[in-house]
């Protein structure tokens, strides 16, 4: 690995606000057009989470969605988007006890019982 890519890397590391947590949890994000796309919730955090398996359904930046699961709904606005992959950014901060809660119940396999 270069300098140049440790930098990089270290950096991202130093830059995240809240500890991530790998997840498996079905979801399905909506917008306020009432579109609806089946996704895989893959991260999360108290403050956003990553969406994976979207398609190729285009989401705008900054456009609201509601995130949703069989006994929960998050609501916040795209922060970034790939090919498939999107970014939320929530409007709301999960308190800690929730975030444990959903981590819990989101978890699947020995494998995702750390905090990425």
């Amino acid at each position: 690995m270069t300098q140049a890519a440790k930098v990089r890397a270290m950096s991202v590391l130093i830059i995240r606000a809240s500890k991530r947590f790998a997840i498996r949890r079905k979801v399905s994000l909506r917008t306020a057009e009432t579109r609806a796309v089946d996704g895989l919730m893959v991260e999360l955090s108290a403050e956003g989470c990553r969406i994976t398996n979207l398609g190729s359904t285009p989401f705008a930046i900054g456009e609201a969605v509601t995130i949703a699961t069989e006994d929960d709904e998050l609501r916040g606005r795209v922060r970034w988007v790939r090919e498939g992959v999107a970014g939320i950014r929530l409007d709301a901060a999960l308190h800690l006890g929730d975030l444990a809660q959903l981590v819990s119940r989101s978890r699947d396999g020995e494998a995702l019982r750390f905090g990425t």
